[in-house]
C-alpha cells in the first residue's frame, strides 16, 4: 500500500513525540510505501486536487533521520490512503488545505475527514457535551471575560486555534488587567476561558481514541508553577488507567467522532472534566508506549490497512 502523510516540514518535527514518524516506521516494516508533503505542496485545478510529494525512508539513529526520494507531482489516485496530520494553528492555510483534501477524498480515503477538520474545533468540541465540560466562556470582550474571572477566582485562557499548550495562560482574580492584554495579543479575536481545575496538579490525562474506542492513555503531570500539563511544555508522563467517569465520557463522545469520520482523536480529561478533543494531529503515542510497554502503532496501522480495504471515503463511482 502507498500512504501519503500531509505533515509539517520534517525538520520541525519533535522526534520524541511525533506519531506520524512512528506510523511511517511501522508501515515500512510491513513493506508499505510512505510519501510526505506539506500543506504548501497541495494544489487544485479544474480537474481536481493534486500534490507534490516525496517518498520517505526513516532511520531515527541517523542525522538527518530521513531519506527523501525526488519530489514529483501526483494525482491522489496514486495513493491508497491520505493522513492529514499537520499541527495547528488552524489558520487560513490550514482551512484551504481542507478544501483541497475534500476534493482528494472523492478518490481516496482521507483521515481524519477534511470536512470535519474544518468544522470541529478542538477547544470548542467539549461544549457539545455540557454534562462533562468545565465552566467555560468563549468571548472577545475583556469585560465579560473579567467577570468570568471574578466569578471563578482563577481561570485558564486559551487561543482557539493552537495546540501543544501554546498560548495557554493561568490568571488569578488579582490581575484582571491581564485579560484585556491577552485578548489584544490575539487581535481582539475570541478566546476561551475555563475555570482553573485544581485537580490538574495530579495530571491531565490524554486518551487516544481509535475509531471511537479507547486505544491507550497517559497521564501528564505538570512540573511548573503555571500548571501546564502538556508534554511539549515539560510535563512528566506516567502510566494510568481509565476511571468509570472517563469511560462514560468516551462513550458519550464516540457517536460524535464516528458521525464526523474522525479516525483518531485525543481526548483530554482533567479531574473528570472533558477539556479538549484533539482531531488535527493527535499525539502521545510514543509516551503511551513508553509508560505502558505497548506498541500502539501496530493496531493503528492495522486499522489503516482495513480502511484501505474497505475503501472508506471513496465515491460509489468515479467523479471523473
Amino acid at each position: 500500500m502507498h500512504f501519503l502523510f500531509v505533515i509539517d516540514p520534517l525538520d520541525t518535527l519533535n522526534l520524541s513525540t511525533d506519531t506520524s514518524l512512528l506510523l511511517i516506521e511501522e508501515m515500512a516494516r510491513r513493506g508499505h510505501q510512505a510519501s510526505v508533503a506539506t500543506v504548501a505542496d497541495l494544489y487544485l485545478d479544474e480537474r481536481g486536487a493534486g500534490v507534490r510529494a516525496q517518498g520517505i525512508a526513516i532511520d531515527l539513529r541517523r542525522r538527518p533521520y530521513y531519506h527523501l526520494a525526488s519530489a514529483g507531482d501526483h494525482a491522489f489516485t496514486d495513493f491508497d490512503l491520505v493522513l492529514m496530520r499537520k499541527d495547528p494553528p488552524v489558520d487560513a492555510d490550514y482551512l484551504f488545505a481542507t478544501f483541497m483534501l475534500e476534493r482528494a477524498a472523492e478518490v481516496v480515503p482521507v483521515v481524519n475527514d477534511p470536512v470535519s477538520l474544518r468544522l470541529v474545533n478542538e477547544k470548542l468540541a467539549p461544549l457539545q457535551f455540557p454534562q462533562f465540560a468545565a465552566p467555560t466562556l468563549v468571548s472577545n470582550q475583556p469585560a465579560r471575560l473579567q467577570a468570568f474571572l471574578a466569578a471563578h477566582g482563577r481561570i485558564v485562557l486559551k487561543p482557539l486555534t493552537e495546540c501543544s499548550g501554546r498560548g495557554v495562560e493561568l490568571i488569578d482574580q488579582s490581575e484582571p488587567q491581564r485579560v484585556a492584554a491577552y485578548v489584544a495579543v490575539y487581535g481582539g479575536r475570541h478566546v476561551m476561558a475555563q475555570r482553573f481545575l485544581p485537580g490538574v496538579v495530579v495530571g491531565d490525562k490524554r486518551i487516544l481514541v481509535l475509531e471511537g474506542e479507547p486505544l491507550g492513555a497517559v497521564n501528564r503531570v505538570p512540573q511548573s508553577a503555571n500548571h501546564l500539563a502538556n508534554i511539549h511544555q515539560g510535563a512528566r508522563v506516567e502510566a494510568t488507567t481509565l476511571s468509570a467517569r472517563e469511560r462514560e465520557i468516551i462513550a458519550a463522545v464516540r457517536p460524535f467522532l464516528l458521525q464526523h469520520h474522525i479516525w483518531l482523536a485525543g481526548i483530554d480529561v482533567i479531574d473528570g472534566y472533558l477539556t479538549e478533543i484533539n482531531v488535527t494531529s493527535p499525539s502521545a503515542t510514543r509516551q503511551i508506549n513508553e509508560v505502558s510497554g505497548t506498541h500502539l502503532e501496530v493496531p493503528m496501522v492495522d486499522r489503516l490497512e482495513r480502511l484501505v480495504i474497505r475503501g472508506v471515503g471513496r465515491p460509489q463511482r468515479p467523479c471523473r
